[in-house]
């Protein structure tokens, strides 16, 4: 008997069959993943099944290795999923599985400090988190008592706090309406209506769309997720130009970015960031009693 299950933005499809352990594989695709299984079971009543064997790790960069190969390099255009696994993998590889200590990620936090922002180092142990899951969960690979679970970042900046106030959205929107590119101003209602970091809005795909629902797969945390759309999202959505590159963004982040910064001068903003319109959305939702 098969069995599909969405997880982590992903389809399992696993095959039971009396007298034989279960098999599993993990697609992007649903319709992939119900040919698969249908192929197995197949297989396994013709007795001409024979099951790869399960990959074998030893180290941290042989976790990292596999977890590339699933990633669709369509979904990380800007790499920037592949250069933080590059970074782990640089530091961290060569440990084994088994080995890792807490003393371990005390160097690499006070070496990438070095660098980095906290936030930034947050977001790298927390794609290193999901590899872990991922193996643990779809790999079957044991793996316990690992430090990672309780290593935190402390992050000493003070939160930020800036909210729109009355009129403010109004003089926004009309000023991104007067942009020369026609994509800033549903970037800050998308902003606005579902909370999306910027490089999530440019990263957002029609593909990723399926019945209001919008698979978000490439996150700043590297833990994919799914977000439903308001009737407002939806319909800046319908509204854009369908560009044949597949997103609904087809803009840079520079050419966006500087936009944004023109379009807050002509509203008189100045102290307004693009990421404060996530705030204004999350809060917006919690006055809603989500």
């Amino acid at each position: 008997m098969a069995t599909i299950r969405r997880r982590n933005g992903r389809y399992q499809a696993q095959v039971r069959k009396q007298h034989r352990p279960p098999v599993s594989r993990t697609f992007k695709r649903l319709s992939d993943a119900r040919r698969w299984a249908t192929s197995v079971e197949y297989e396994i009543e013709q007795g001409i099944f024979q099951n790869s064997p399960a990959p074998t790790f030893q180290t941290i960069a042989h976790l990292i290795d596999h977890y590339q190969t699933i990633i669709n390099p369509a979904d990380d255009p800007r790499h920037t999923l592949t250069s933080r696994l590059g970074t782990l993998k640089q530091h961290l590889g060569p440990i084994h599985l088994t080995q890792l200590r807490g003393s371990d990620l005390a160097r690499y936090r006070d070496e990438r400090l070095k660098t980095i922002k906290a936030s930034t180092l947050a977001r790298e142990l927390s794609l290193l988190r999901c590899v872990f899951r991922v193996a643990r969960e779809e790999w079957d690979v044991e793996i316990k008592n690992c430090p990672l679970d309780r290593f935190r970042v402390a992050d000493a900046r003070p939160a930020r706090e800036r909210r729109l106030e009355p009129g403010e959205e109004a003089r926004l929107l009309r000023a991104c309406s007067q942009a020369r590119t026609p994509w800033l101003r549903p970037a800050v209602e998308l902003a606005l209506e579902t909370a999306m970091r910027r490089g999530e809005l440019l990263n957002a795909r029609y593909e990723h769309l399926q019945k209001g629902l919008l698979s978000i797969p490439i996150t700043k945390t590297g833990i994919p997720r799914t977000i439903p759309l308001t009737p407002r999202a939806l319909t800046v959505i319908r509204a854009l130009p369908r560009s044949i590159s597949g997103y609904f963004l087809p803009t840079s982040a520079n050419a966006l970015r500087l936009s944004w910064e023109r379009a807050k001068r002509r509203a008189m903003l100045e102290d307004l960031h693009f990421h404060d319109l996530r705030h204004e959305a999350i809060s917006r939702f919690f006055e809603m009693g989500l």
